[in-house]
């Protein structure tokens, strides 16, 4: 038995479900893809026998579930994640346009290419916009980590970028 009401299920879709859709369109790059999933997600959250302390905790369980359920599809269909050149701005506008675009793909295959964990917080702070609090709490690790984490890729990125 839910302990979400039908309204209070409701609210929380309208609220939630186009962050998480767009969560979830970092890995899949499929917009029914991704609604899938979100149905999937919503699913298991109004089946779900648990109450959050607050809002947020609540936000951070449905981002991880997304993740989660993202993974779990690019596994069964054997599909790698790919990530939104527009969205990782790191290149200075004063290059011209086809150089601009030239590096933006050879950053988004590179992204790619990166470790899994690198690659869920190369996503998840520069695609969705999340901050390091917000992703420390997603994935369940110290913000140090974090930090680390995003330095480790971004260096990493810096040395294919510079090859």
């Amino acid at each position: 038995m839910s302990l979400v009401s039908r309204e209070a299920f409701d609210e929380k879709y309208m609220k939630y479900s186009q962050e998480l859709m767009n969560v979830s369109y970092g890995y899949t790059k499929s917009r029914d893809d991704s609604f899938d999933i979100i149905q999937n997600v919503f699913l298991k959250y109004f089946n779900l026998n648990k109450s959050f302390i607050n809002d947020n905790d609540e936000k951070y369980w449905l981002i991880r579930v997304t993740i989660n359920e993202s993974k779990d599809y690019l596994r069964k269909k054997k599909r790698i994640i790919n990530v939104d050149d527009d969205k990782i701005d790191i290149l200075s506008d004063d290059l011209k346009t086809e150089e601009k675009d030239e590096r933006l793909d050879k950053l988004s295959n590179l992204v790619k290419e990166l470790p899994e964990k690198y690659k869920s917080v190369i996503v998840l702070h520069y695609y969705d916009r999340l901050t390091i609090i917000e992703i420390s709490n997603i994935l369940k690790i110290s913000e140090n980590a974090v930090k680390k984490r995003l330095e480790r890729s971004r260096k990493m990125l810096k040395e294919k970028m510079e090859e």
